[in-house]
């Protein structure tokens, strides 16, 4: 596996990087809290749940709807990690 902060000399750098990457780490975390409070593999079988009366519809929607949102937010950083690497 290659060091994605190879070639990258500056410090701030460095840190802003590692900054992105944690961040993105922490919302696949939060992703995973939901999915396992709801013994769900990922959102749409949530949504499935949710849809049978499997579970209550509150709170398991807005468990639902904060998957899609950190997946837009993981999205977002993916995108602003590979702005940065091209701008190195």
């Amino acid at each position: 596996m290659s060091d994605i902060f190879s070639g990258i000399d500056d410090v701030s750098s460095k840190k802003e990087l590692a900054d992105m990457i944690r961040e993105i780490t922490l919302m696949k975390v939060a992703i995973d809290n939901i999915k396992n409070s709801y013994d769900v593999s990922d959102e749409n079988a949530l949504l499935r749940k949710i849809k049978k009366g499997s579970v209550q519809e509150h709170p398991a929607y807005e468990g639902y709807l904060s998957i899609l949102h950190i997946r837009d937010y993981i999205a977002h950083y993916r995108l602003k990690i590979q702005n940065f690497m091209n701008e190195l």
